[in-house]
């Protein structure tokens, strides 16, 4: 099973006590599913905080060949869903709320139209059910390429990446994936599978026979990001028949590390109505 933590009055649970604490409290629950090459704890101070102001349990999810899961073949939205849904029958989770970022928004859209019975709120961070036509491919590609054997530690990699990603935030969002694993840096994210799966990743693999999902749902988007556009809002349209859209001004792809008050305030007033 893959890696999951549950946070609960600003506390990590522990994990013997994981598979009958949410029943024994009957708490509401929300999980969480990060971005392409992000990983649970990107999380875990946005899921204490909310857990410590409201009656909340908040699950925080390693996808697929993610955060030190181990390395699986094959990496889609369908096996990521089957993975999920492995841990919602493993807690006994008959219905919860749901908020994904990027590739696990894309995740989350499609267990709302393939299992909306286990899904009562749906909140949708910067991404569309829409196939992307760019593929960029020099990302996961300048991390392949990073000789780790000349690694000796996390300045050298983030010096060695400088020379090709030139954004500094960017190159330490990557480097969360670098572990230091018996004296040797080694990647936590499968690269080589996923590099394999790309254009699957850019695109919304939508359900035969599907029916319009009426949970109520939310979509937030930052103003400087370019995944979210009048274009696809209409594409949302057909699949969620309640869906409500908030614009968080300033703010790009990852609006929830730059505007995380906004961020958590627009989750919060949701989740709470």
């Amino acid at each position: 099973m893959i890696n999951f933590n549950i946070f609960n009055s600003g506390t990590l649970v522990e994990n013997n006590n994981n598979k009958n604490f949410i029943q024994q409290n009957k708490l509401e629950t929300l999980f969480i599913f990060h971005g392409l090459y992000g990983r649970a704890r990107n999380w875990n101070s946005f899921a204490k905080k909310l857990t410590l102001e409201y009656q909340l349990v908040v699950i925080t999810v390693d996808l697929r060949n993610h955060g030190g899961n181990e390395f699986m073949e094959g990496h889609s939205y369908e096996l990521m869903s089957n993975d999920i849904i492995k841990i919602f029958n493993y807690l006994n989770i008959k219905n919860t709320n749901v908020l994904g970022h990027s590739m696990g928004g894309k995740l989350a859209m499609l267990l709302a139209l393939t299992h909306s019975h286990f899904v009562n709120k749906l909140i949708i961070v910067d991404i569309a059910p829409y196939n992307y036509q760019e593929i960029d491919e020099d990302i996961i590609n300048n991390l392949i390429d990073l000789d780790l054997n000349l690694v000796k530690n996390r300045n050298d990699a983030d010096k060695f990446l400088s020379i090709t990603i030139s954004e500094k935030s960017l190159r330490m969002f990557l480097l969360q994936n670098l572990e230091l694993i018996n004296g040797s840096y080694k990647w936590s994210v499968n690269l080589v599978t996923i590099k394999k799966s790309l254009s699957n990743l850019k695109s919304f693999p939508v359900p035969k026979n599907y029916k319009q999902n009426n949970s109520k749902v939310l979509c937030i988007h930052g103003s400087k990001s370019n995944y979210v556009n009048e274009e696809n809002i209409d594409i949302f349209k057909k699949y969620f028949a309640n869906i409500s859209f908030k614009k968080i001004e300033g703010a790009g792809h990852w609006l929830h590390v730059e505007k995380p008050e906004l961020f958590f305030e627009t989750i919060s007033i949701f989740l709470n109505n």
